[in-house]
């Protein structure tokens, strides 16, 4: 009975082992942040393999996991497993952790929190990362400040004030191409679109409005790309132009050239499963096509074969774009086992390029009529030849307008949002501010106020640290600041620029004051954020390195090789700090190019990265050695380089080709031909232009875009020998014919002089002559690229005896506008405006059609006869104006 006993207690003791088990397990599954045990073992697995990666920090990183719940450590969990290696490298724990409970607070803090499904939370509410930007503790200030103004709202009006909120903060002005984080951008007041977005999607997320930053990566019917942000309301992904509010979600200026897009995506944090096509998907990251949301699309299928007629497995096939006058690839797929590679693209012409080590083939097609694409693989052409293209974008198409009562409402609430942001830039220091503290440090007042300006909300920053310095820091200490970018003055703390001046070895006697300032003290090497590493790398470094470093400057390559793992799963392309690369002991190529650089000048060996190959140099003798990494091939002997000289050949209305817009030059490697950066190069300012280059096979292609967005292009395919130099020439393909006459415009139309404060008609205004009308928007991202042209091109305008008319659209006047906001005009331009819309309305009857966006642009005749009109989002318009020029004489 004893036993009997015994054993009944014992079952009654595992059975309640056995309930409270069961009953904790069930309060666990709860407090899960990833319910799917399948999803949750994957997470884990991937932690685990970045964790390995990433022991050299693991102090650092992985130590705040001891002690937290399942929630928080599942979440942080994720975040580890598919973050690129930058933030490893870059970022620590407390950080990330911080993340994961302002993000799990807000989802808490809003109603709508607890209807955000898991997966859509955890890829676009919980990532701190938007883009390529460095991230900051954005989401905590955004959080704070914005969750009272949104609190009594749904989630469909919180998502629109949001923006408005953004609107308050930042307004367009394009900037370099590093990204600057949101914080940087608000302190600034303006960036680029990728940095609107960016800050925008920050913004929404920090209030668990879940958000992505989407991207057209190159438009087919103007030379630029756009980025904005999708936003997840109720069940469903809805569009917003980032900073730019409209009174309903799905409106845009952009929403007119979205329709003619060939390619629109982001890229996801993480393993993502949702509905949308794969682009690329890999362990850390998924990318997405968006663009059946906007445009109409086909299915293209490309199949690779060899010679045989064998299917190819394996290779590579880039869905090209013409823009920027280069065939750039909006989308890469590798080729599956049937040799076949599909994508969803839009309605106008690609150029498809298929390769496979040494094998190549390409071919212009147009999705919509063709559905299937044969390409054979083969030894590359490397003939000298031109070949003629004609690049047919897809049509434009309309959009619905909105409701010009909303729209009214909401340009007033944007006039005051401005009123709000210019009080706020209204507290950046000022030219007299400036000149006294100048005077009483004993410095220039026009360097002091130059530096100060361009420094915007970072102007405390930028003052202390001219504060700090001493008199015998002067002269390098402004040359310091004329050597970093005009972003690094708006984001760079005054202890890092300090760090560089003072740590900087001291400048050899045979080196000038340029390439010292230029080339070893200043921070500046790439995109990457200004970080204080000098005194780090220098103390890695044993005394006998640095003596044999300086000796043969090579041997740093050599050295990162051993110390540093290449590593490609840096998938934002987000350099990592020289130091933070150091400490990983991995990086990807391009941080292992900028690591070179910083331990060059941390040795006082100038250096650089040379903007057109993209390799690293050292100047040594008066010549920059190129330093190979990765697999770019054996090196050419520095004897062997060849001299290249580019001819051009004028074309009526443009006497000089700009790099980037008009031609480019690419060299053949690895099975393709990449483009070589030579914007801005000293030695295309004027033609013949010689280039110092590699030799090998180069393809120069040439473009001359249309107003209706298609292109007139010519590839021309050359050979540069060894140590020799060559002499090519090349023009732009035309069409010289006679404009059409499109309409004629009601010369009785009245606008407003700004300037005279007077009303006149547009027979008056024109006086019998030739005239270009442009409406405008001012506020808008098209406007603000079309007056920057037209600025640019103001000395062909001024030669001109015609008349060049800006007319701001009604209801778009902003606060304050004044008639010189654009000083770059022509001195016998006006500037108006249309406060009954009778010149839009006049412009619609003569050309029977409702334009779908400004600005809208017209060359007209005496008496109102249209020979030329652009509408909407389109980069070279002014371009195009000047040649019109000639039919207006």
């Amino acid at each position: 009975m004893k036993n009997k006993n015994l054993i009944i207690l014992r079952l009654v003791i595992i059975t309640m082992i056995l309930v409270s088990w069961l009953l904790s397990s069930a309060c666990r599954s709860k407090e899960h942040f990833l319910q799917d045990p399948a999803y949750r073992q994957l997470v884990h697995k991937q932690f685990l393999n970045r964790a390995e990666l990433a022991r050299g920090r693991w102090q650092e990183l992985f130590s705040v996991l001891r002690g937290l719940g399942t929630e928080e450590k599942e979440a942080l969990e994720f975040l580890y497993a598919f973050m690129p290696l930058s933030d490893l490298a870059n970022l620590d724990g407390k950080y990330f952790l911080e993340q994961v409970r302002t993000a799990l607070e807000a989802r808490k803090h809003f109603s709508w929190g607890r209807d955000i499904p898991e997966n859509i939370f955890r890829h676009f509410v919980l990532p701190y990362r938007v883009n390529n930007e460095n991230p900051d503790r954005a989401r905590q200030v955004f959080f704070e400040e914005l969750k009272e103004r949104i609190k009594d709202l749904d989630m469909y009006r919180a998502a629109l004030e949001v923006n408005h909120w953004c609107h308050e903060k930042v307004t367009y002005r394009p900037t370099d191409e590093r990204t600057s984080a949101p914080l940087a951008t608000v302190r600034t007041a303006f960036g680029r679109c990728g940095e609107e977005s960016t800050f925008t999607v920050a913004a929404l997320r920090a209030v668990s409005i879940p958000a992505r930053q989407v991207y057209t990566p190159r438009w087919a019917h103007t030379d630029d790309n756009h980025a904005w942000v999708e936003v997840w309301v109720n069940g469903r992904w809805y569009y917003l132009g980032a900073c730019e509010p409209e009174p309903e979600l799905n409106m845009g200026w952009f929403s007119g050239p979205a329709r003619r897009a060939m390619m629109v995506h982001t890229t996801v944090f993480g393993r993502y499963q949702g509905p949308e096509e794969i682009l690329a998907g890999t362990d850390l990251y998924t990318r997405i096509n968006q663009l059946p949301i906007y445009a109409p699309t086909a299915r293209l299928t490309v199949e690779v074969r060899d010679k045989a007629g064998e299917p190819v497995p394996g290779a590579t096939v880039e869905f090209c774009i013409y823009n920027y006058a280069e065939f750039y690839p909006a989308a890469s797929k590798s080729t599956d086992d049937r040799g076949q590679a599909s994508i969803t693209t839009g309605l106008g012409d690609l150029l498809v390029v298929a390769y496979k080590e040494n094998l190549t083939a390409w071919q212009k097609v147009t999705p919509g009529n063709v559905e299937n694409l044969v390409l054979t693989l083969s030894e590359p052409d490397l003939t000298e030849r031109e070949v003629d293209l004609d690049i047919i974008p897809p049509v434009a198409r309309s959009t619905e307008p909105g409701d010009p009562l909303r729209a009214e409402e909401n340009n007033r609430r944007l006039r005051l949002e401005d009123i709000i942001r210019a009080t706020y830039e209204s507290s950046f220091i000022n030219k007299d501010i400036a000149a006294i503290f100048a005077r009483e440090k004993g410095l220039p007042e026009d360097l002091t106020w130059k530096y100060l300006e361009a420094s915007r909300g970072n102007w405390r920053e930028i003052l202390d640290y001219l504060y700090a310095l001493k008199p015998e820091e002067f002269k390098p200490g402004l040359s310091l600041l004329g050597a970093v970018t005009a972003k690094d003055l708006r984001d760079t703390p005054a202890e890092i620029l300090l760090h560089h001046l003072r740590e900087a070895p001291a400048r050899n006697e045979d080196m000038d004051e340029e390439t010292y300032i230029n080339y070893v003290v200043s921070p500046r090497i790439g995109r990457e954020l200004l970080t204080s590493w000098r005194k780090i790398l220098r103390e890695s470094l044993k005394e006998s390195e640095i003596s044999d470093f300086r000796e043969n400057p090579d041997k740093i390559a050599g050295w990162i090789k051993v110390n540093i793992r290449l590593d490609d799963s840096n998938y934002y392309n987000v350099p990592l700090f020289p130091h933070r690369a150091l400490q990983l002991g991995r990086a990807d190529l391009y941080s292992l190019k900028v690591l070179f650089v910083a331990l060059a000048r941390t040795l006082g060996i100038p250096a650089r990265i040379d903007r057109a190959t993209g390799r690293p140099c050292y100047l040594k003798q008066g010549r920059w050695q190129e330093v190979l990494f990765g697999d770019e091939g054996p090196l050419p002997p520095a004897a062997a380089k060849s001299s290249l000289i580019l001819d051009w050949e004028p074309v009526p209305g443009l006497s000089k080709p700009a790099y980037y817009s008009h031609f480019t030059l690419a060299r053949f490697g690895r099975g393709k031909y990449r483009t070589l950066d030579y914007e801005n190069e000293p030695a295309l300012d004027s033609f013949p232009g010689r280039l110092t280059v590699d030799p090998g096979h180069y393809l120069l292609i040439s473009g001359n875009r249309q107003p209706d967005g298609s292109v007139l292009c010519r590839l021309k395919f050359f050979e540069v020998p060894p140590d020799k130099e060559t002499v090519v020439r090349f023009s732009l393909r035309t069409r010289l014919q006679e404009p059409e006459i499109l309409g004629r415009l009601n010369p009785e139309a009245r606008v407003y002089d700004l300037k005279r404060q007077t009303g006149l008609n547009l027979s008056t205004l024109t006086e019998g002559r030739n005239y270009i009308l442009i409406l405008i928007e001012p506020d808008r991202e098209p406007t603000k690229h079309l007056m920057e042209e037209l600025q640019s091109l103001a000395d062909q305008f001024s030669a001109w005896p015609g008349l060049l008319a800006v007319v701001v659209a009604r209801d778009t006047l902003p606060a304050g506008f004044d008639p010189a906001t654009y000083p770059g005009l022509p001195d016998s331009a006006r500037v108006l405006y249309d406060p009954e819309d009778q010149l839009k309305r006049a412009i619609h009857k003569a050309l029977d059609k409702e334009a779908s966006g400004l600005p809208q642009v017209l060359a007209c005749r005496p008496g109102g006869q249209i020979i030329f009109y652009s509408e909407g989002y389109r980069i070279g318009t002014g371009e195009q104006l000047v040649r019109t020029l000639s039919w207006l004489r």
